[in-house]
């Protein structure tokens, strides 16, 4: 007979919580041949073979020759870890039909609470490891120095993945209890609900019934579900903290706001100085197309954020459409403006634009003149004086500067003082059909003096920036040293703080 067959009839029997009476009533036959089966002085016959395998999900091949609690603890084992990897997934699919189902408010309760329960763990992780961290260190004064240090790390690296898993777990769980199983209450109420709605639909006839084999969970005319309402809270303090966010988020939108309407201003008024371009043509109609799409899309963005705020709904048909008509009418605009772009003239300089204007200076010890990056030519003149000659756009005048320190030399620049003139050259020359830009820059510049006075500016031109760059090289200098006693004062202190532990 079989003895791996009675020792797994005994096993299955006794896992079972039977006994041989028991089990032979349920198989139809008598506690001797249980008994005679166990002790292997008898065999089943095949039906009752079957009835065994039926009754308690075993394998035939299993029952007669292996060993039935290895099988049962290999097939425990497959299905722990399918249905781990099933609830992980289950997991997932239900955080995002959460989180799609859910209305703003709701988001933002939901992702504040997780926020600050992530906060609250990651400083109680940090004060955890770093107790833990000396509290060990100090325990390990009887191992030398490199030991003990080695032996620390590796212990926060093990304290910190152990910080870190059990905040997880955590989190998961706080979030799995207040928002995950509260959506399976609705989910299943929901559910009841279309089911109800659905038998109705079948009693009336309708033509337009709901379709059994799609499972609808939320209906498209319903309100988002809200999460978590009164009834259902749990933490009091975390309700008041999300009050407090939520007042704060509209305060900030409320002010945001503020700066939206003055952009919206602006893109009025150019709206309407758009029409001084009216003789480009093209260029102007998508400009102006691009600006009143650009002020739809602003009301559009200023409406929402003032609904939010003021916890008003949004019309969500209206916005949608405003949005997409908003944004191809701006496409259209912008392209509109870059074909009308195509037929201006871009010149670098003009003529027209430039004036010369001329200003004598004395010669004194160390007169140099300070242009930056501008090209500067000399000329050589039998003049007891030095004339220099600036050549620049007519929009702007010239200044200049002597600094107290005759080191530095004369400063020039050229400012603009009537920006309103400016921008009437600019439209000009735009419905012109030009653009020519209205540079800062000096175009030239001539200085005429004396063959000695010109050798005396450059000298001393030479002196200035040999003076600078000494300044730069001590300032180097300085703040390298600066960094040695910052590190001489961190191995000083590390030395002190060594000394204060082997004391003690």
């Amino acid at each position: 007979m079989n003895n791996q067959f009675a020792e797994n009839l005994k096993k299955i029997r006794k896992d079972h919580h039977l006994s041989q009476e028991q089990l032979a009533d349920e198989l139809g036959v008598s506690r001797q041949a249980i008994s005679k089966w166990e002790s292997s002085t008898a065999y089943p016959e095949m039906d009752k073979i079957i009835m065994l395998c039926d009754k308690f999900s075993l394998n035939i091949d299993d029952l007669l020759h292996h060993d039935i609690k290895e099988v049962k603890g290999e097939e425990e084992s497959k299905r722990k870890v399918n249905k781990a990897f099933d609830d992980f997934l289950k997991f997932i699919t239900d955080t995002i039909n959460l989180f799609s189902n859910m209305n703003l408010n709701s988001k933002i309760r939901c992702l504040s609470e997780q926020i600050i329960i992530f906060c609250v763990l990651v400083m109680t992780s940090y004060f955890i490891v770093n107790i833990g961290n000396v509290l060990f260190f100090n325990l390990l004064r009887f191992l030398p120095e490199t030991p003990r240090y080695f032996v620390r790390d590796g212990f926060a690296s093990i304290l910190s993945l152990f910080c870190i898993i059990m905040s997880l777990i955590i989190m998961v769980h706080v979030f799995k209890t207040r928002y995950l199983d509260y959506y399976d209450k609705i989910k299943s109420s929901s559910m009841k609900e279309n089911i109800a709605e659905d038998k109705k639909d079948e009693e009336r006839k309708e033509n337009n019934s709901i379709d059994k084999n799609n499972k609808i969970l939320f209906k498209k005319n319903e309100n988002k579900i809200i999460i978590r309402d009164p009834k259902h809270s749990e933490y009091g303090f975390i309700s008041s903290l999300f009050f407090i966010i939520i007042v704060i988020l509209k305060g900030f939108t409320l002010f945001l706001s503020l700066f939206v309407c003055i952009f919206l201003i602006g893109l009025f008024v150019g709206t309407v100085l758009s029409f001084l371009l009216y003789k480009t043509g093209i260029f102007f109609i998508g400009l102006l197309v691009t600006l009143l799409s650009s002020i739809l899309l602003t009301i559009i963005a200023l409406l929402v954020m003032l609904n939010f705020a003021l916890d008003r709904a949004n019309n969500k048909k209206f916005i949608t459409y405003s949005i997409i008509i908003g944004l191809a009418t701006f496409g259209c605009g912008i392209g509109l403006t870059l074909v009308g772009s195509l037929n201006f003239d871009v010149l670098k300089t003009n003529e027209t634009m430039l004036k010369t204007e001329t200003r004598e200076y004395n010669m004194d010890q160390g007169l140099f003149f300070n242009f930056y990056d501008s090209d500067i030519k000399y000329v050589e003149e039998d003049i007891p004086n030095i004339k220099v000659e600036y050549r620049f756009n007519k929009l702007y005048e010239l200044n200049d500067y002597n600094r107290e320190n005759p080191v530095n030399g004369i400063h020039i620049w050229v400012e603009n003082n009537d920006p309103l003139s400016t921008i009437k050259v600019m439209i000009s020359n735009l419905n012109d059909r030009k653009i020519i830009p209205i540079s800062s820059e000096f175009e030239s510049i001539t200085i005429y003096a004396s063959k000695e006075n010109i050798e005396k500016m450059k000298n001393n031109e030479n002196k200035f920036y040999d003076y600078n760059e000494k300044i730069s090289y001590y300032e180097q200098k300085i703040g390298e040293l600066e960094e040695k006693i910052s590190e001489q004062e961190i191995i000083i202190q590390d030395y002190e703080l060594n000394s204060k532990s082997f004391e003690e």
